[in-house]
């Protein structure tokens, strides 16, 4: 099973405070504990590296060399759950990207200083803040409001907003199911259960070895975008012009009637 970060429900306790954009400290109802799955059995989960991706339509094979050195094809349709993780860049940091990090709170000035921050590229509803498993820790996340070199200000629901300082040297790793990333050289966790001796797979994690930039991660999905764009405005033309070949057909269809 794939550890998710969400939040499971709302509670009246305080949690602790965060550092709001008015700079005061203000204790209101947190969001609740983050839902925890339990830790995969392994004997249900196969680790290995990608040797090879074959784009099959929407369908990807991965030639997959496992750790005990066997050589498996895993087949991904779009039915089956990926999760795609990677190291990124400052430039995934840009305001509507959805973030988590744990913060550190400073006792003096309480403000709240992020060390790593995760950008959920496939975006959540997930809004709020709870305590972390300190008390100089804060686990918040939400959509970035703006950014600037130094912080970011994120919109942690009905705590309101709030400031997160930027560490020196942080760093920004990205979560997606976006499988245009997948590649060879990859680390791979199939998870799993075997059914009358098979291994069925139910969801797959791949750990990129490379960084994604995101300068040319943002401009492929824009360059994607205008391809779909063009191919349906030329679609919409192909149609309305084989509409007005027909034989007998006529643009308007009450012409006859108003010569009369």
């Amino acid at each position: 099973m794939l550890r998710r970060h969400t939040t499971k429900s709302l509670r009246s306790d305080l949690f602790g405070t965060v550092w709001f954009v008015a700079a005061i400290l203000v204790a209101l109802p947190a969001v609740a504990q983050e839902d925890k799955a339990d830790e995969p059995d392994p004997a249900n989960v196969v680790e290995g590296e990608i040797k090879s991706v074959e784009k099959k339509g929407r369908t990807l094979v991965l030639s997959i060399e496992t750790e005990s050195g066997e050589t498996n094809e895993q087949i991904l349709t779009t039915r089956t759950p990926v999760i795609v993780k990677a190291e990124g860049d400052a430039g995934f940091l840009r305001p509507g990207a959805v973030v988590y990090t744990e913060a550190f709170q400073n006792t003096q000035n309480k403000k709240l200083f992020g060390k790593k921050f995760k950008v959920y590229l496939d975006g959540s509803r997930q809004r709020g803040w709870k305590q972390g498993e300190t008390k100089e820790v804060i686990e918040v996340i939400g959509p970035i409001v703006k950014t600037d070199e130094k912080e970011l200000t994120l919109d942690l629901g009905r705590a309101g907003p709030g400031i997160i300082q930027k560490e020196d040297g942080f760093k920004v790793n990205i979560e997606t199911s976006d499988r245009d990333l997948i590649t060879a050289g990859a680390k791979v966790k199939l998870h799993g259960k075997s059914i009358r001796d098979r291994f069925r797979v139910t969801a797959v994690e791949v750990n990129l070895e490379k960084p994604v930039d995101s300068k040319e991660y943002f401009a492929a999905k824009e360059e994607n975008s205008k391809g779909r764009r063009n191919r349906s405005r030329s679609g919409s033309k192909s149609a309305k012009k084989s509409e007005s070949s027909d034989t007998g057909a006529v643009e308007n269809p009450f012409e006859e009637i108003d010569k009369k």
